[in-house]
């Protein structure tokens, strides 16, 4: 759990940091306009869907003596501390040099991201075989992701207050710390890990397309009913998230009028309600079911969004209450979602007779990617017609109108079909477990028909 959980560090903070302030650090201090900005981390998330693909059936595929999955985890913490430190320097030029560099960085940050996070998620899935076991290892990964969470959330405002007349030297520290975390904990836990690693069967190599045989893969996991179901939690958590993550800093300054440091005071609330919540979803988990679970918690944060909307959408008091009835989501989420997808790699072994653990979580992957990508191209777009100015400290009643929809409402709509999805969801302790007896029984050669009543349920 140390080995697995640690490498969260490096996984919390740079795709935090980077989801909540790479845009903002690019309209309010590279001066892009949001259409540019949001742009530019769209095209990114664009080039981590095809990663995505590529990279979870590589590392399943992969025979290295060092394991399915930790050469990926190596690359990537390698390359991602020099891209960190890259993508915070401010550049002085024209805004096309302006727009190539910071699209390449995108990019390269998206690739590199990925290469550690899907090839990971899928060792998850091989360090942890039984249905409260990958629960435990969630959490205690999540433990170790809140730390990131703060890096990525509340340590660049303290850093911005720090250089207040200075935000180039700001944003380039933080990248520096980003970048310096990253790299430790992810050798930390590529070392640690080295016992737990899946050293892959070297097969005969047949010829064929790579994306289309990935393309077939998902075809095949996509005929699944629990995985369609989980699509649709995936789809609707990664629309919530998305928005959230982009509007909460422009919420904070421009609908409450904020700053730096009472901003981070939301971000350091958000952390509390992590480090309450953890040990909290962990029992839920355990008494009540994973997807049981996260139903409820997306119905409770659903009804704090409605309510806050409606009744003091400007209010900073109805924003707290919003921020942590959404951290209880998020880190909810974050810590059990995972698990949760783990327990369709023995659905789809009973169905297809294959284990793709690392298809299953780049599918996942690759889902929520695309509609993070879709949803910040059209959060910028959207933000710039309705009259977003960086220039000004106070937005006309058309932009905080926007925020106030898009940053509370339209996550709170998500969570509703989110949580419509969970409530037929079929695998719980018991269904999981005779699918593990029925698979087992059948490798055996012995009759299963006594757990075929639970099995059908899941088809």
């Amino acid at each position: 759990m140390l080995g697995y959980g640690i490498g969260y560090i490096g996984q919390g903070s740079t795709y935090n940091f980077m989801g909540t302030y790479f845009v903002v650090f690019l309209t309010n201090c590279a001066g892009l306009s949001p259409t540019l900005a949001s742009a530019i981390a769209s095209v990114g998330l664009f080039a981590e869907v095809i990663a995505g693909m590529i990279v979870g059936n590589l590392s399943d595929n992969c025979t290295s003596p060092m394991g399915k999955r930790r050469p990926f985890i190596l690359a990537a913490a390698i390359a991602m501390p020099v891209i960190m430190i890259l993508a915070m320097r401010t550049i002085h030029a024209s805004t096309p040099v302006m727009f190539a560099y910071y699209l390449a960085l995108s990019i390269c940050f998206r690739l590199t991201f990925s290469t550690f996070e899907i090839p990971n998620n899928a060792f998850g899935a091989e360090i942890a075989k039984g249905y409260d076991e990958r629960t435990r290892l969630r959490t205690a990964s999540r433990a170790f992701s809140i730390m990131g969470n703060a890096l990525g959330y509340v340590m660049p405002l303290w850093i911005l207050d720090i250089f207040p007349g200075n935000q180039e030297t700001g944003w380039q520290t933080i990248g520096v710390i980003i970048a310096l975390f990253c790299l430790g904990s992810w050798l930390a836990s590529f070392s640690l890990t080295k016992k737990n690693s899946v050293v892959g069967e070297k097969k005969e190599k047949k010829k064929g397309n790579v994306i289309r045989d990935i393309l077939e893969n998902y075809f095949q996991l996509c005929k699944l009913r629990t995985m369609r179901l989980l699509i649709i939690y995936k789809t609707a958590f990664s629309c919530a998230f998305a928005v959230f993550n982009i509007g909460t800093i422009y919420y904070l300054q421009y609908s409450l009028g904020l700053d730096n440091r009472y901003s981070s005071y939301m971000y350091l609330l958000t952390i509390v309600v992590f480090i309450l919540m953890t040990p909290l979803a962990n029992k839920m988990a355990l008494t009540m079911g994973k997807a049981n679970q996260q139903m409820t918690t997306m119905a409770v944060s659903a009804v704090i969004g409605f309510g806050v909307f409606f009744m003091a959408p400007r209010s900073v008091i109805g924003a707290a209450i919003y921020v942590v009835g959404f951290a209880v989501m998020q880190t909810s989420f974050w810590q059990l979602s995972s698990s949760i997808f783990y327990d369709i790699v023995e659905v789809d072994e009973y169905v297809n007779d294959k284990r793709r653990e690392g298809d299953v979580m780049s599918l996942v992957s690759v889902l929520g990617t695309l509609i993070t990508a879709v949803i910040v191209q059209l959060f910028g777009i959207l933000f710039d017609r309705s009259g977003f100015n960086p220039a000004l400290k106070t937005q006309p009643d058309s932009a905080v109108a926007f925020l106030n929809t898009a940053y509370i409402l339209v996550p709170s709509i998500c969570f509703v079909i989110g949580f419509a999805a969970l409530k037929v969801f079929p695998i719980n302790r018991k269904t999981f477990g005779s699918l593990i007896n029925a698979l087992k029984f059948r490798r055996e050669g012995k009759d299963y028909s006594q757990y075929m009543d639970d099995v059908e349920k899941l088809l």
